[in-house]
Parts: structure tokens; C-alpha cells; sequence
């Protein structure tokens, strides 16, 4: 009997192990799940953080969107004329607000040549103007042909450097081409020829407006493109005295920009494409809130008369 004891002792021992062992797993466990609790926790916190300060953000830029709509319209009310020195132009430098800060502006999109203005195809109007930008910008002009060929309606290629559906359906993926009017200039990234770096040089210069024809206003234009109004590109010399002409107040008529001596037996050209008003504007607003920047882009249509300034196209961001 007495020689079992140590049996006894080796058995107690081996359970009391068991049972610590048993606890600290059990300590573990709890501790673990304790923990993944937290973190569950703050995750649900920060999601709901970040749910109500893009809430936030995207009251705060739509706002701004309707805001810059009126002063649109007040100015149509107000003239008929469009350059850089109305208020539209300084619609809303940064603003503190409670727990962020909101700017806005406005761009004349008018200013910009619409590559939707190359949908007709080639004609004697745009695509030259097109092809001068392409080369002032030292561009391979061929990508002209293949702009019109996306946008047209036909499977028709145009010269030499244009592409129809056969050329890209042979791509890796395949595709068609669009055939229709585009909605962002980031789209020719699709074009044959064209790249990041080229749409990123065109784009300073470029628009994709909802349709076709729309004549640059030479009020808000940059300069490279009114050197290219022209047969001959202009030199810059030529076109720095053009943006002197504009004044504090713009061009108040085509005649009197047309009549320039710097345009001098070329205004006939000229003319068909430009104007001193402008019907679409792009509105970029930008809200701070919390920890998230929200960024909403609005293109903007005036009303032929002037009346109502509508939002076409919205594209939002957040960061």
C-alpha cells in the first residue's frame, strides 16, 4: 500500500499540470477574443467615422456645385460676355468649416477645344485646328485620323494612322471602337497611338463636351490655342499681345478679335471658330471633413438663353 503513493503524488501532480494548463488556454483564449473585440469594435467605430464624413464631404461639394449653378446663371442675367475676371472665376477660395474646409472653382470649358468637334470627321473646320495643337505640342499629327475614326459613325478608316473596329478586336483584350461622342478626354487612352503621356499633354488644351461644334471662347482660351487658330501657328510673341487685347473685361464681340492685325487676311478662317460666350463650365469642388477628402467634378450646361445652368455629367471622388 505504501509503495502506491508516489503513484498517487505523480498522478495529483500530472492533473494539477492539466488543470494550469487548462486555465492559461482558457486565459489565452479570453484574452484573445477580448481583443479581437476591441479591434472589431474601433473597426466599426472608424467605418462609421469614415460612412458620415464622406456623408459630410458629399453635402459639402454638392452644395458648392448648386452654388457655382447660380452664380452661372447670375452672370448670363447679368452679360453675355465670358473672360477670366468675372466672379465665377474666383467662385470660392478655401473656407473653414467646423471639422474641415471647402473650396471650390470654376472652369470654362469653352476655352478648351472639344474633341467631340472631330465627330464629323474630317472637315475643313476642326480637324486642322486639331492637327496645328497636335503639332505645336510636338505630337505625331497621324493621331488626328485616329481620333476621327473613334468618334465617327462609320467603319471607314481614315488614312493611313486611322483604326476601325478590325484593328482593335485584334488586341489582347479586344475592343471595339467607341463610334460615338466621348465623355472624358481620358478615354483616347483607348485610341490607337495614344498614351499617358500624350493624353496628359493634350489635356491642358482639351475637353469632351456632350456635343459637337463648340466654338473656343478666345476670352478664357490659353495661349497655345490661339496661336493655332490660324493656318500658320502663330508665334508667341504674336499671341502675348493677343491676351494684352483681351483687357480687364475680355473681347466684348468676335469682330473685334477677328480684326486684329495679328489675324490679318486670315479672319474668314478664324471666325467659324470662336466666340466670346460660353455655355459649359466645369465646377470642381473639394471637401475636408475628418479624416477624408471628398472631390466631386460637375460639368455644367447654361442654357441657350441663359436662364438655367444644369448639371450634365458628375464624376466623385474620395481620398
Amino acid at each position: 500500500m505504501q509503495a502506491s503513493s508516489p503513484c498517487k503524488a505523480q498522478i495529483g501532480n500530472r492533473a494539477s499540470g492539466v488543470a494550469l494548463l487548462t486555465v492559461l488556454f482558457i486565459l489565452v483564449l479570453l484574452t484573445t477574443l477580448s481583443v479581437y473585440m476591441v479591434e472589431d469594435e474601433h473597426l466599426s467605430i472608424r467605418r462609421i467615422s469614415n460612412h458620415r464624413d464622406a456623408e459630410q464631404g458629399h453635402q459639402m461639394t454638392t452644395g458648392a456645385e448648386q452654388w457655382a449653378a447660380k452664380i452661372l446663371e447670375r452672370d448670363a442675367k447679368e452679360n453675355s460676355i465670358d473672360h477670366l475676371n468675372e466672379p465665377w472665376n474666383s467662385l470660392l477660395p478655401e473656407v473653414s468649416v467646423e471639422e474641415g474646409a471647402l473650396r471650390a472653382e470654376i472652369q470654362d470649358l469653352q476655352g478648351l477645344f472639344n474633341i467631340n468637334n472631330l465627330a464629323p470627321g474630317k472637315d475643313k473646320k476642326w480637324y486642322p485646328l486639331f492637327v496645328r495643337l497636335l503639332r505645336a505640342l510636338s505630337i505625331d499629327e497621324g493621331l488626328a485620323d485616329a481620333v476621327v475614326d473613334w468618334l465617327d459613325e462609320n467603319q471607314d478608316v481614315s488614312g493611313v494612322n486611322g483604326a476601325e473596329d478590325p484593328e482593335y478586336l485584334s488586341l489582347d483584350p479586344p475592343y471595339r471602337a467607341a463610334n460615338r461622342l466621348i465623355t472624358d478626354v481620358g478615354e483616347l487612352l483607348l485610341v490607337k497611338g495614344f498614351n499617358e503621356t500624350i493624353v496628359s499633354r493634350i489635356s491642358d488644351y482639351t475637353t469632351a463636351l456632350p456635343e459637337s461644334n463648340t466654338k473656343i471662347n478666345v476670352n478664357t482660351s490659353p495661349a497655345l490655342l490661339l496661336r493655332v487658330l490660324t493656318r500658320d501657328i502663330l508665334p508667341e510673341a504674336t499671341v502675348e499681345s493677343l491676351l494684352t487685347g483681351r483687357g480687364d473685361k475680355g473681347f466684348q464681340d468676335v469682330e473685334t478679335f477677328i480684326t486684329r492685325t495679328e489675324f490679318a487676311a486670315q479672319s474668314d478662317q478664324v471666325e467659324p471658330l470662336v466666340t466670346v460666350s460660353s455655355r459649359y463650365f466645369q465646377v470642381r469642388s473639394e471637401a475636408k471633413f475628418g479624416r477624408l477628402t471628398s472631390v466631386l467634378l460637375s460639368v455644367i450646361q447654361r442654357s441657350a438663353d441663359g436662364e438655367q445652368a444644369t448639371v450634365v455629367r458628375r464624376r466623385r471622388g474620395l481620398s
